[in-house]
């Protein structure tokens, strides 16, 4: 042991001596209890609504006739309801627990903290969960809950800094442990960064209003998850192994180092956008020096764990943060490395994200919110406690989670893998069908594990009895004692000189927290602005009324959670989709809609690209025109048929074809389609200045049916075995992605033929020429719900038209 760490133990041991022997604070032990167990049944609703969205994936008409039930309303439930029901909650019992400790005086009110808990639990959680259920929410990531519900949210942070942060001012800076530190700096820069990242997208509107999303998607886990996860990690670790923290030194750095460079990050959400380079590039960096901060803090604690192998084994609770530690060092470090340009341009938007997601908010921040939380129980009087109970619990969560990242990651890059290339975009879903189903069932071990930890803290021996048959890990009051002390007491050595650097390291964190908004947000959305007035087309039309309703519901529905607006600036992704989106295409905005996933594919040029009746048919049952979709289906927006939409229906319509209108109508595409993209062309240089990049035409290529180009002759196989096998194949192609349309024996009888105008085509009552099929199957037919299907391989194309030939008998 260093002189310096003798010391330190030395000063510890005194402090615990004379300390020990004086009165607690008064610890508020009912709102720690109602807290808890708010927490852990919004945990197990939360995790409910997650598994439905998950099997909706499979079975996508599952509890799909009403609103209520449907796959966005739920998503967001879902997401929320992990945020504020249980991590906040738990949060919350920890504070109660943890600051009178630290702060050596109790919080500030019990009045308060019961008011708090019902506005939490009863003017945001609850409500939240209802609003969104009945159609009122924001379609923002972790900004769901509408805006009625973010003014309590932002009531409650304000109640937060009453309730905890000011029985820490009472107390001197430099005597503060830095658990406080992490629970002041999350308490007050989630209350300004809140209000930022939900209220101002709904005042400026598309990329500049994109910006201010990005920051809260990343600041919501850095501002408010990560520090108060930290919080509970540097408390419980010398609480339990009873040794100071390795380096209260490096805490304090490694906590700086956060709050300087978390908010420096959010853009790196929008990477390929067009949102100014100079501000995606600032993220990026800022994103590596992240990992770096993360190693350090990672390293601390894992120093401070040395030697304690056997503790961590006995020890659940501690597993559970041990855990929690490990992941967070593998979800940043993967975070850091999925930002730059390179891997970004492959797994975003793909499963490879959602994975990322989980890992963080279960494996991270869940596993250390339920190590703190069955830590303090055992430390509360009269609550009972089952550690075998618990110890399932952990393992049954360990594995469900690393099984649910590990198939979301393969998922991701098996996603990325089909979208560069020039296959139908329902390939990649039909490539990772499995995939989503063993998702669903990794979740139940989860759920399993989250009602067991539940279950523990039920059963199981009350504490008073333990301690007596002296079979409890808290074998005596004296080590609760000890346990009370031993955190904070390993800041006693500081000087008064730190005492000022900690006023001048606040101060920089709420300049560096300013900083971020000025440099990703304010000076790139001044920018954008410039860049609108210069290029924006005079005669862009804004939306009709019925237009401005559907795209309400388009976002209480969730569909930006499955499609995109945003076409990057990729060569794949003009390729499939089209022109890359223009910062004036969003003026009118509000607020974004640019999503952060694809299920489906991008909808920024839907205009035009499908006639009306494929598009409600597709909207009241997506798999009557694509078989293998995964979009649910919308029946409550028609009265009983795809021919007879509601209003909310027609309108809906209208805002989907309306996507991508704008560019066409006012003529902004004026280049040719052979010299729209080349293919050499880096993908940087569509991403450098609006004056430098090129305007390949608004229509996707692979989707241009209403371009009349050559097509090539496909003429099926003369050897009788070939042409056996091309006919085999045409048949299963056929009934993927043809026979819900013209019906499996190509009468143009299938499901959707009834709702379609013109009708499907019946394949079988003539003998269709090779050069007939090939035009169709090359450009569709304009003016049909028929697409073209050029973007197939040439010999599925030549399959296809050897089983249509196959189906006409003459004199049948």
């Amino acid at each position: 042991m260093t002189t310096s760490a003798q010391n330190l133990t030395s000063r510890n041991d005194r402090v615990i001596n004379t300390q020990t022997l004086g009165a607690l604070p008064s610890i508020e032990y009912g709102l720690i209890r109602a807290h808890v167990f708010a927490s852990l049944v919004t945990l197990v609703i939360s995790v409910l609504f997650g598994i439905l969205v998950a099997t909706k994936f499979t079975f996508p008409e599952f509890l799909g006739g009403h609103g209520w039930l449907t796959w966005g309303r739920l998503r967001y439930n879902h997401t929320q309801g992990i945020f504020f029901g249980w991590l906040g909650n738990a949060f919350l019992a920890f504070f109660y627990y943890v600051v009178p400790r630290l702060a050596n005086r109790p919080v500030l009110s019990r009045r308060l903290g019961w008011f708090l808990f019902w506005v939490w639990n009863f003017a945001v959680v609850l409500p939240g969960w209802v609003l969104v259920a009945a159609g009122f929410s924001q379609p923002l990531e972790w900004a769901e809950f509408p805006l009625v519900v973010d003014a309590f949210v932002v009531l409650a942070f304000v109640l937060m800094v009453f309730e905890f942060v000011l029985p820490f001012l009472k107390a001197r800076l430099s005597d503060l442990y830095v658990s406080a530190w992490y629970i002041i700096g999350g308490i007050i820069f989630t209350m300004l960064a809140y209000p930022v990242g939900n209220l101002v997208p709904e005042l400026v509107p598309g990329a500049r209003g994109a910006a201010f999303s990005g920051l809260w998607i990343h600041d919501a886990v850095g501002l408010f998850v990560t520090p108060f996860a930290a919080a509970i990690a540097y408390y419980l670790i010398p609480a339990t192994t009873r040794r100071a923290i390795f380096s209260h030194f490096l805490s304090l750095v490694g906590f700086w180092l956060l709050f300087f460079t978390y908010p420096l990050n959010g853009t790196h959400h929008y990477v390929y956008s067009a949102i100014p380079m100079a501000a995606q590039k600032g993220a990026i960096v800022a994103s590596a020096y992240l990992g770096m901060a993360v190693i350090l803090v990672v390293t601390n604690w894992l120093l401070s764990l040395r030697g304690s192998s056997g503790t961590v084994s006995k020890d659940v609770p501690l597993r559970f943060v041990w855990f929690g530690v490990v992941s967070y060092l593998v979800v940043s470090l993967q975070g850091s490395i999925q930002a730059l340009m390179p891997v970004n341009r492959f797994i975003h938007f793909t499963d490879w994200v959602i994975g990322h997601s989980h890992l963080a908010m279960i494996g991270f921040a869940s596993f250390i919110a339920l190590g703190g939380i069955a830590h303090l129980w055992q430390r509360i009087p009269g609550t009972r406690y089952n550690e075998r109970m618990m110890n399932w619990s952990f393992w049954l969560l360990a594995v469900g989670l690393t099984l649910m990242v590990t198939d979301l990651t393969i998922a991701g890059l098996v996603e990325a893998q089909v979208w560069q290339s020039s296959a139908p975009w329902i390939d990649s879903v039909r490539a990772v069908g499995s995939y989503w189903l063993v998702r669903t069932l990794s979740g139940l071990p989860i759920l399993a594990g989250f009602v067991l930890f539940w279950t523990s803290l039920v059963t199981g021996p009350r504490l008073s009895e333990a301690i007596t048959s002296g079979t409890s890990r808290v074998a005596s009051e004296s080590i609760v004692a000890f346990e009370n002390v031993s955190p904070a007491s390993a800041t006693l050595f500081s000087t008064d000189w730190l005492s000022y650097a900690h006023v001048v390291a606040f101060g920089a964190g709420v300049g560096f927290f300013a900083l971020s908004f000025l440099v990703l947000a304010i000076l790139p959305g001044k920018e954008l602005e410039a860049e609108i007035k210069q290029v924006a087309p005079v005669t862009m039309p804004t939306l009709t009324a019925s237009e401005q309703r559907g795209r309400v519901i388009y976002g209480r529905e969730g569909c930006a959670y499955c499609h995109t607006q945003q076409i990057r600036s990729l060569a794949a992704d003009v390729r499939r989709f089209g022109a890359p989106t223009e910062p004036w295409e969003t003026k009118y905005d509000y607020p974004q809609l640019w999503g952060t996933r694809r299920i489906g594919p991008d909808l920024s040029r839907e205009f035009n690209l499908h006639p009306r009746d494929w598009q409600l048919t597709h909207l009241y049952n997506p798999r009557l025109v694509v078989r293998d979709s995964v979009m649910p289906p919308y029946p409550w927006l028609f009265a009983g048929s795809p021919s007879q939409p509601t209003q909310e229906g027609l309108d809906v319509l209208a805002y989907i074809q309306s996507l991508g209108g704008a560019r066409q109508l006012s003529g902004f595409d004026r280049q040719t389609l052979a010299s729209s993209v080349q293919p050499e062309t880096p993908d940087m240089a569509m991403a450098s200045e609006p004056s430098a990049r090129a305007t390949p035409p608004t229509v996707p290529i692979a989707m241009m049916g209403g371009y009349s180009l050559s097509a090539p002759v496909l003429h099926p196989a003369s050897d009788r075995d070939d042409l056996q096998e091309e006919v085999s194949r045409g048949r299963t192609l056929f009934a993927a992605n043809c026979a819900s349309c013209h019906g499996s024996g190509g009468r143009g009888d299938g499901k959707a033929s009834a709702s379609l105008l013109p009708k499907p085509a019946n394949l079988s009552a003539a003998r269709f020429s090779d050069e007939r099929l090939s035009s169709v199957l090359w450009n569709g037919v304009a003016g049909s719900a028929m697409p073209p299907w050029r973007q197939l391989p040439t010999e599925d194309l030549r399959a296809l038209v050897a089983y249509i030939h196959s189906l006409h008998v003459p004199g049948a």
